[in-house]
């Protein structure tokens, strides 16, 4: 009987404080839409793709075995981590004129494989799509001209180039993700100032919550006197 009468009176203090709740959930989503507007600068991105061929003189001609196969697979790993090095990424930073340094496009740069694929998806991030596609080819061109000469190999195409969209998109941040935890944390705020003004709120605002608590019935109440009434009588 307890716990029921605990769970109500839970409802009832979140139906007294349900305007608290929305207006600070309004709130929290208004601020997280206004950082997004002003504050946030929004990031575009732009993708390569770079294919691991076997080279003729090891394949031979329309002969190219499974375990030759495997053996492209297993250097992609090398080649992903050679695309970040800084011998690639000096030579980018050489070919953009000396506007980054290897370490500020490190910071730009995302490589990644698909699972048992000879290819290899370059991805750049910049607050400009244009920008972000100019690196993400340079750092192709570097990788295909360098990886020859480190690797001792001729067995590295550029599969897709990037290219900007006539209506880029930012990838990051995302609305829908930042409004909705705006108005979460707006919610909690709300919720840790709902259960303050509970604890350490000690008065009756009516004769239900006095009935609630001491679990005494009410015999009487005392009507309050208008103050007009009290005037009057001067």
């Amino acid at each position: 009987m307890k716990e029921t009468l605990s769970i109500k009176s839970i409802f009832q203090i979140i139906k007294r404080h349900l305007l608290l709740l929305i207006s600070t959930t309004v709130i929290g989503a208004l601020t997280a839409g206004v950082a997004l507007m002003f504050l946030i600068t929004p990031m575009y991105e732009a993708k390569t793709q770079i294919l691991v061929t076997q080279s003729v003189q090891d394949a031979g001609v329309n002969n190219l075995q499974t375990s030759e196969v495997q053996a492209n697979i297993q250097l992609v790993n090398t080649y992903t981590a050679l695309l970040t090095s800084p011998r690639i990424l000096d030579d980018v930073a050489k070919n953009l004129g000396g506007n980054y340094t290897a370490g500020k496009l490190m910071g730009k740069i995302t490589v990644g494989s698909q699972h048992n694929s000879q290819v290899i998806n370059v991805s750049v991030q910049d607050e400009d799509q244009a920008q972000a596609a100019l690196i993400a080819n340079a750092v192709a061109e570097s990788f295909a001209k360098i990886t020859p000469d480190v690797m001792n190999v001729n067995n590295i195409d550029i599969l897709a180039k990037a290219d900007v969209a006539a209506n880029p998109r930012p990838v990051s941040p995302s609305p829908v993700i930042l409004i909705g935890g705006g108005a979460i944390g707006g919610m909690m705020i709300g919720f840790v100032i709902m259960i303050i003004r509970v604890v350490f709120n000690t008065k009756f605002k009516d004769e239900t919550e006095v009935i609630d608590e001491l679990g005494i019935p009410l015999l009487g109440n005392i009507a309050k006197i208008p103050e007009t009434h009290g005037e009057g009588l001067k």
